[in-house]
């Protein structure tokens, strides 16, 4: 580390006062429990700008790469421009600064407690799959995107990250909005993150196959909508075919494949009513969007036709289209569960 001496403040020069602060800083960073959290997390969660380093997507990308160096090193070892390294000072500063504010409140080990037992509680009490998976949630691209980075693969992964994150740094934006949601019992919170229906105990199919639709880019949800549109007046007045978007069977199908299998696992009786048209109608009507509801039918009996082409042969233009791998776990997973049905 860069030696200070005892000159005036006024008299050194920049570099050395960067260097003094980043001396100070990762003397408390060192050995805390904030080196093992990448610096594109601390970052999301501080009031600070994104961290845009190249190698801010490596999950090697923590803090621990950085506070075992001094400042000069950071710009000859680690090849940081003067204003990549003052972002990773700031970064370190916002997030032990918020530390020390919480010590200043004394042990927090109680209320840490308390909020666990609450949103436990609150799981309980409206029935959620604690194993619910993050991919098929309706959390955003950048959310979803820290939560691979961080292994959160679940509904209770995802409580006890944000747990510890409130505990380590300041957080806001999605996190801030899902903590409130777990620690205050928040319902309508709920229904904007995952597939659960006001009033109603459990996670949802029609919600969670919703989501779906929400993860596509809006190029590719104005594509699938627009297809769907044009089959159905075609069906009505003769129209020539048109080619069915790609997303449809790279993305689309294999995400409901995964919803149909995950729920299919937990509510048995889930296979049975999904080749009633009336009861998928009326469980549909429960997302109040007449648009997403028809998208969400066509591709809902668009995949069980894969399994079931004879009951759904007013499908059969449209599965000509479709290449899928039947040799894969996940088909091989489904089929035998609707035929179990």
């Amino acid at each position: 580390m860069v030696k200070t001496s005892k000159r005036n403040q006024s008299n050194l020069t920049e570099l050395e006062k960067l260097s003094a602060r980043w001396d100070k800083i990762v003397f408390h960073a060192q050995g805390s429990p904030f080196e093992d959290l990448s610096i594109s997390c601390l970052a999301k969660n501080t009031a600070c700008r994104p961290w845009s380093r190249s190698s801010a997507h490596i999950k090697g990308d923590t803090l621990a790469r950085y506070i075992y160096l001094s400042f000069e090193e950071l710009l000859a070892v680690e090849k940081l421009d003067l204003k990549t390294a003052v972002h990773l000072l700031e970064i370190c500063e916002s997030t032990m600064l918020f530390v020390k504010e919480s010590y200043d409140l004394g042990s927090l080990n109680e209320i840490d407690s308390q909020a666990a037992s609450q949103r436990m509680r609150f799981v309980e009490e409206y029935g959620l799959y604690q194993d619910y998976p993050i991919a098929l949630s309706n959390l955003d691209a950048e959310m979803r995107e820290l939560c691979q980075a961080e292994d959160v693969l679940t509904l209770i992964d995802l409580m006890g990250f944000i747990d510890r994150l409130t505990e380590k740094a300041w957080i806001g934006g999605s996190c801030r909005n899902l903590q409130n949601v777990f620690a205050h019992g928040d319902e309508k919170g709920l229904c904007e993150y995952f597939p659960y229906r006001l009033g109603h105990r459990g996670f949802h199919l029609p919600e969670a196959l919703s989501f779906c639709l929400n993860r596509l880019t809006r190029s590719d949800l104005q594509a699938v909508l627009e297809y769907h549109e044009r089959r159905r007046r075609k069906n009505r007045f003769g129209a020539r075919s048109i080619k069915m978007p790609p997303v449809v069977e790279t993305w689309l199908l294999p995400e409901i494949f995964e919803c149909l299998y995950y729920f299919g696992r937990r509510q048995p009786k889930l296979m049975v009513n999904l080749h009633d048209s009336t009861c998928v109608s009326r469980e549909l009507m429960f997302l109040n969007d007449p648009q997403s509801e028809g998208v969400i039918y066509w591709l809902l009996h668009l995949a069980m036709g894969i399994f079931r082409p004879s009951i759904y042969q007013d499908l059969d233009e449209d599965l000509d289209k479709i290449a899928v791998d039947k040799d894969s776990e996940l088909h091989r997973n489904l089929k035998n569960l609707l035929e179990e049905a």
